[in-house]
């Protein structure tokens, strides 16, 4: 085993925590020192509450996986409403991995009802100062049964038919996988992953026992967190009020340039809403997008999803209602005006708004209109579908029930 203490007898293992709980406070700092906290104190306990989430994720990422069992992880990652940070999409069953370029894997499953699935692959965790993405696969690419089963190869060494290539210097790549379903009651693509090449019993026993390599993960977690709060909680909301130059107005960003893991397939047009109570802002869609899947979905302050579980906080391609003109418009509004394509802000007077388009022709970037809940009626054509109370609250119900379904109790 590593000698676990360095020169001057302080414990690698201890400095690495000194790093890590000093990496606490500089990060909560960002936050608590914000224009946003200084200005909205609505969202100051959020605040708090995401500080909590990124360091669950932190552990979840960088401490917890164990290479000597590999597997698909499902809720640890951006799962449900309980990991958001980023602002997961609520029709993305995401996955992530962590595989070794010395080995050699391959994943099965079967596509399911998924219309698209993305896998992309990272030589380190996100926040590693040499992070970098490796590769982008749609499944699509690759040959796939007739009755939607595939099986992929992953490893260093060229393999015939499907195959992903892995980094053979690299000893824990990241990996996360967009699972697409038009809606939560969808049965998403199923996925298996097993190491195919042999190890010893004690192959990765550094990971349990030796000072060195857990500190290494200590770091690792560190660099994750202040990634996850300096890219997500604090630069997305920046950038999004940057780019539409103040508050609710959309501009075009490519998925490359939203993060390190922003999706190259994908076009984002995305803007900070901010309205009084007696406001709505009104998104207008002309013409719809040929992508293969496109969706609205709001956000808060700090970059997290909004409640999409129990409350219409997001609208996806399949359950948007087209107006006769071609075009589609969404209300976000604080108060359920009986529209069909209402966003719910859950009561947030500012957040965010996040058009996502997959696999599309063109860029489209949605319009948008700041108008008094009064004028609303005036704003929309005569014929925009409209619900009632009932049929709000059958919908609601059929939402959560899909959720549970997807994700479990």
């Amino acid at each position: 085993m590593t000698d676990s203490t360095n020169a001057d007898g302080e414990t690698v293992l201890a400095k690495a925590w000194q790093r890590f709980h000093a990496a606490q406070t500089e990060v909560l700092g960002w936050m608590t020192t914000s224009p946003r906290y200084a200005e909205w104190p609505q969202h100051r306990a959020k605040a708090y509450h995401t500080m909590m989430e990124a360091l669950a994720m932190a552990y979840n990422f960088a401490v917890a996986p164990r290479m000597a069992n590999p597997r698909v992880q499902v809720n640890t990652g951006w799962f449900s409403d309980f990991y958001t940070l980023g602002q997961n999409g609520p029709d993305l069953f995401y996955a992530v991995m962590f595989l070794d370029g010395a080995q050699e894997y391959r994943l099965t499953g079967n596509m399911g009802e998924s219309p698209l699935v993305l896998f992309q692959l990272l030589n380190h965790l996100s926040g590693h100062p040499d992070s970098r993405a490796i590769s982008n696969h749609d499944f699509a690419d690759f040959k796939i049964g007739a009755d939607g089963s595939y099986d992929i190869a992953l490893s260093a060494r060229e393999q015939p038919g499907n195959w992903i290539a892995l980094d053979p210097a690299c000893d824990r790549h990241f990996v996360l996988v967009r699972r697409f379903m038009g809606h939560p009651g969808d049965r998403p693509a199923t996925m298996h992953l097993a190491r195919t090449s042999e190890i010893a019993p004690d192959h990765y026993a550094a990971d349990e026992f030796d000072p060195v390599a857990v500190a290494r993960r200590i770091d690792t977690a560190t660099d994750f967190l202040k990634y996850l709060i300096k890219d997500f909680n604090m630069g997305l909301f920046d950038f999004y009020s940057g780019v539409g130059g103040g508050y609710n107005n959309m501009a075009f960003l490519p998925g490359t340039i939203t993060s390190q893991v922003g999706s190259p397939t994908s076009n984002y047009a995305m803007a900070v809403f901010n309205l009084a109570e007696d406001e709505a802002l009104v998104i207008t869609l002309d013409p719809l997008p040929d992508g293969v899947y496109w969706s609205f979905q709001l956000g808060d302050v700090w970059s997290r999803s909004l409640d999409f579980g129990a409350r219409q906080t997001s609208l996806a391609m399949s359950q948007i209602k087209v107006d006769a003109d071609g075009a589609c418009r969404v209300v976000v509004a604080h108060r359920d005006p009986g529209i069909a394509n209402w966003l719910d802000t859950c009561r947030r007077h500012q957040g965010t708004v996040v058009f996502r388009n997959y696999k599309a022709t063109g860029q489209p970037v949605p319009d948008t209109r700041l108008v008094k809940l009064a004028d609303l009626a005036a704003a929309l054509p005569a014929d925009t579908a409209l619900v009632t109370t009932e049929e709000r609250a059958a919908t609601l119900d059929k939402r959560r029930r899909a959720y549970i379904q997807l994700h479990g109790e």
